[in-house]
């Protein structure tokens, strides 16, 4: 059976989320990521749980993680979505990795990641890396 989850990057201007999917084969695959403005997190979380079956929503546990929090708990009120927070160290470097590692085009293959900044926000990549994170910290919880 498969275990879907929605997890937020929060901010204070914008937060990114993503909708991840643990397949039976253990095989993790993102549904849907974006961002959107933080006044917009009500919406978007009632309508990602209206969408897919969100059996838990993750939340990074970093700058504007205590307002974003509440909000998603506001937005879940009657849903059987559970909430958790989750450790975001080092999860915005490798959100950014990923976001430039996958837009390397033209001469940006040319040019060490270090030296490139991402020309739009990567917050849905970094939203991704938290639930990886999640799957990956409830596979250890299972195993002990």
């Amino acid at each position: 059976m498969s275990q879907v989850i929605m997890a937020v990057d929060p901010g204070r201007r914008k937060f990114g989320y993503a909708v991840l999917e643990k397949d039976k084969s253990k095989r993790v695959s993102v549904l849907r990521k974006g961002v959107a403005p933080a006044e917009e997190v009500e919406q978007v979380v009632q309508e990602i749980c209206t969408g897919f079956p969100v059996a838990a929503v993750v939340v990074g546990d970093k700058t504007g993680s205590r307002e974003m929090l509440a909000r998603v708990v506001t937005a879940l009120h009657g849903q059987a979505a559970v909430v958790r927070r989750i450790d975001e160290a080092y999860s915005t470097l490798e959100g950014r990795r990923r976001y430039l590692q996958e837009h390397r085009r033209g001469w940006r293959r040319l040019l060490p990641l270090g030296l490139q900044a991402p020309p739009e926000p990567y917050d849905d990549y970094v939203a991704v890396v938290l639930g990886e994170r999640f799957f990956a910290k409830e596979k250890a919880a299972a195993q002990e």
